[in-house]
């Protein structure tokens, strides 16, 4: 079932609204995650505007962004009132909804406790750290196309 089809016209604009700003934050969230490696190569250039931009990217765009998209996912699941419906369409006890939490935290873990603090050893000359950030920003691209097909297929989700 089409959610934007299946919610109550009233709310249609409300959930519209989150779903973009949802959609946004997860694009300005992901995206530095691909720009991760050629900031990589430019900083072991020594290229310290690559460095700034390598910790910038992380601390203020992907952290927040992720965060941002996680939360207003949190929302948009609550906001899924099917027309006429008591309840939301979309329930944490629902396998996709579920798993992709669990990935999200994972991904918001992995960022603070691996990406940042590797970021900065880089940054500071600590070559050896290139790999961890290279890991994280794996772990990232792998994280986003598992939430991308849990989102487009809803895994256990019946209607």
């Amino acid at each position: 079932m089409n959610i934007l089809a299946a919610v109550n016209p009233t709310d249609a604009t409300g959930y519209r609204i989150v779903l973009l700003i949802h959609i946004l934050a997860v694009i300005i969230g992901f995206a530095p995650l691909w720009l991760t490696p050629v900031l990589v190569r430019l900083t072991a250039n020594g290229d310290k505007a690559a460095a700034d931009g390598l910790e910038v990217s992380i601390l203020r765009f992907s952290l927040p962004g992720i965060g941002l998209a996680g939360i207003l996912g949190f929302g948009l699941a609550a906001m899924s009132k099917a027309d006429g419906a008591p309840e939301a369409m979309f329930k944490m006890s629902q396998t996709w909804i579920s798993i992709a939490a669990v990935l999200w935290i994972v991904l918001l873990a992995v960022l603070f406790f691996v990406a940042r603090p590797a970021i900065k050893a880089f940054r500071d000359g600590n070559a050896a750290a290139r790999g961890r950030i290279m890991m994280a920003t794996g772990i990232g691209h792998l994280i986003l196309v598992v939430m991308l097909y849990l989102m487009i297929f809803k895994p256990g989700y019946t209607a």
